[in-house]
């Protein structure tokens, strides 16, 4: 297992054990070049997973460090948000609890010292 994919299921058990119901929002797409099968994930509405409970919905995409963070940020502002809450969720190595950024439609990338 990738450590990408690694940190996205950690992201998934941690949001259940909060409560929330969590599914991995990928789209999965088969590219044939040159007679070889190359499989391309792509995430949805730019996160890995979604989210929701009975007040709120998340679209979450899981990092494992603070590097790369603004081109998360820039594919969250490629889709509205419309009323959903969008969250970076970053594990640093051996931390047990993640730190949540939350993107907000006004927020660009620079604003956070990114």
């Amino acid at each position: 297992m990738n450590k990408g994919n690694y940190y996205k299921l950690k992201s998934r058990d941690w949001l259940r054990g909060k409560g929330y119901t969590v599914e991995i929002i990928e789209k999965v797409q088969r590219i044939f070049k040159d007679g070889k099968v190359i499989f391309a994930k792509r995430d949805l509405f730019g996160a890995d997973l979604m989210a929701c409970n009975e007040t709120e919905t998340i679209l979450a995409n899981s990092v494992l460090n603070r590097k790369n963070i603004a081109s998360h940020i820039q594919q969250f502002h490629k889709f509205p948000g419309g009323g959903l809450k969008r969250w970076i969720v970053v594990w640093e190595p051996r931390v047990k609890e993640p730190e949540i950024i939350e993107i907000t439609k006004e927020e660009e990338p620079d604003e956070k010292g990114l």
